[in-house]
């Protein structure tokens, strides 16, 4: 979504130009910046439903087998077992009072 609204910008500077402006307008006029703020939610929302529509058509295109085989790869990689040196920067405090 933004590196399609930077390569049009690219293309074209009169679109840099309107945003630009348009942005502008929103910084000195709270109306402005309603309306903007509204189409920009609404481009925004758009889009994600665009998304969300186009990745459950690949979903539904996928064979059933691929979600099988991923699982079982997945059981037979090894865990890492994490192990964490002890920490020079902890030392306990010296103060005296332990004799």
């Amino acid at each position: 979504m933004q590196k399609q609204s930077v390569l049009k910008a690219m293309k074209s500077p009169g679109w840099l130009v309107a945003v630009s402006f348009a942005l502008w307008l929103a910084a000195h006029s709270f109306f402005a910046f309603l309306f903007i703020s509204f189409v920009v939610f609404s481009w925004i929302k758009r889009s994600i439903k665009s998304a969300l529509k186009e990745e459950n058509v690949e979903d539904a295109k996928a064979p059933a087998h691929a979600a099988v085989v991923q699982a079982t790869a997945d059981d037979n990689a090894t865990h890492i077992k994490r192990q964490y040196a002890k920490s020079a920067v902890v030392v306990p405090l010296k103060t005296g009072t332990d004799g």
